[in-house]
């Protein structure tokens, strides 16, 4: 990385602000950064250098007269291939839209922008964001950049492949069973799904959902409050979600760091076999909590029933998109149409079993975190797999970032250790509904102490 794309998008942030760096050096040395990695790593469907740099010089033509557009001025951000950004192309990674160019930005964005967001471009997704593998019809397969033999996992593996390979200050993605984490993980960046409905998504295929939300990614948890503090806020076009700002979280960083409470830690969450390598990663992770005032137990939020429902939950949101969207579906790709077929054959009495477990779960999960303040574990089960697998042939067990959705719980990725392959791995942490930020502060404090 260059000298300017290796700072964190704080540490660019504040320069910019100081005119230290001007908008376009800071635009021009990701372009420089991206001309090179982009080639090999295809983390972006389509990328606007020239918008980029119109918005750039009108950020710099404010910053000389001494004002600023918001905290983002000036920063280069890549939105996920999934949300709507006014004036630049927005695929699903779909066929069906390859040519889509839409007229209005989904509300994030919009937000993005009025902070002084420059968006540069947009980064690749599976199609309708439903696999494990980021690739697609549209733009092909997007490659790991400490690996390019290697998988990004999905569906947010574009947006975690552009941060770590310093193609992007900030980039946002979709969670609906891990999209933000696992990248995240793979790609040794931070992935965070908030508590639904505390960033707003408008317009959304599925209001009345509420499993897929978007999320900040970063490469620092400071990185990603700067970026959250942004996308937050109410919006009354949302009929369900967490109706809550956070405070500001820099103003409060210190407060957990020491000796706040218990949590809890498994390296085998829910029954799941985990990679040795994997698991000796995340092991110490036991002696800095303590070493911080926790108390650490070893436990699980009781989530492990809803294994069962897994195949109606993606089902319920591929045939949610398609009602939604109307994709042509001579169009899809294996994936999707997979998805689709298998969800067309279940029936109301599913529906209705899977609300019912969903019923008995929360009320155990609300009596869990009434004991415990946070739960751990890896991100990932086991090691990054091959890039060129096919959707049918990953074997990667997903449970660890798929169970916590259905109960709306905020959880983060953030970066710990190798597994064996020299490949990094993901510390995952969980809070009740509502927690981000008392989340976010403990992250930040697991980070503090391994960056110390």
């Amino acid at each position: 990385m260059t000298d300017i794309t290796a700072l964190t998008a704080e540490e660019m942030a504040g320069k910019l602000r100081a005119r230290e760096l001007s908008a376009s050096e800071v635009l021009a040395a990701h372009q420089a950064q991206t001309k090179v990695q982009e080639p090999t790593v295809n983390a972006f469907i389509t990328l606007d250098w020239e918008a980029a740099e119109v918005r750039a010089a009108e950020l710099d033509a404010m910053a000389a007269r001494g004002e600023f557009a918001g905290p983002l001025h000036g920063l280069p951000v890549a939105i996920k291939d999934c949300f709507e950004t006014k004036g630049l192309r927005t695929t699903w990674g779909s066929k069906s839209f390859e040519t889509l160019v839409p007229d209005y930005d989904t509300l994030h964005v919009a937000r993005l922008r009025e902070a002084g967001a420059v968006i540069t471009g947009k980064t690749n997704t599976p199609e309708f964001t439903l696999s494990g593998q980021t690739t697609n019809l549209v733009a092909g397969t997007t490659r790991n950049p400490l690996d390019p033999t290697k998988s990004v996992a999905g569906s947010s593996g574009g947006a975690a492949a552009a941060l770590a390979a310093g193609m992007a200050a900030l980039a946002d993605g979709s969670d609906l069973g891990g999209s933000t984490r696992t990248p995240a993980a793979w790609c040794g960046v931070v992935g965070m799904r908030p508590s639904s409905g505390l960033i707003p998504y408008g317009p959304n295929p599925s209001p009345f959902d509420g499993l897929s939300v978007p999320g900040p990614m970063a490469r620092t948890v400071r990185d990603l409050v700067l970026m959250l503090e942004v996308m937050q806020g109410n919006c009354t076009s949302q009929p369900l979600g967490f109706w809550q700002t956070l405070p500001r979280l820099a103003e409060q960083e210190e407060a957990p760091a020491r000796g706040a409470g218990r949590v809890t830690l498994s390296l085998s969450p829910f029954g799941a076999s985990v990679e040795p390598s994997v698991q000796a990663a995340i092991a110490p992770v036991d002696a800095l909590c303590r070493e911080l005032g926790w108390q650490v137990a070893e436990d699980t939020p009781p989530l492990e029933p809803l294994m069962v429902h897994q195949d109606i939950i993606r089902g319920q949101c591929a045939l949610q998109l398609r009602a939604a969207l109307k994709p042509d579906m001579a169009l899809a790709g294996e994936s999707y149409r997979t998805a689709c077929a298998q969800a067309e054959g279940r029936s109301l009495a599913e529906l209705i079993a899977y609300q019912t477990t969903r019923a008995k779960v929360w009320a155990d999960v609300c009596a869990f975190f009434e004991r415990y303040d946070f739960a751990l574990w890896p991100t990932a089960t086991g090691m990054p797999f091959s890039a060129d697998l096919r959707d049918g042939e990953i074997t990667e067990d997903w449970r660890t970032v798929t169970l916590t959705p259905p109960m709306e719980l905020p959880s983060v990725s953030i970066p710990f250790g190798q597994s064996a392959d020299g490949m990094p791995v993901g510390l995952h942490i969980t809070g009740p509904k509502g927690s981000d930020a008392r989340l976010l502060q403990f992250a930040r404090s697991i980070e503090r102490a391994l960056q110390g």
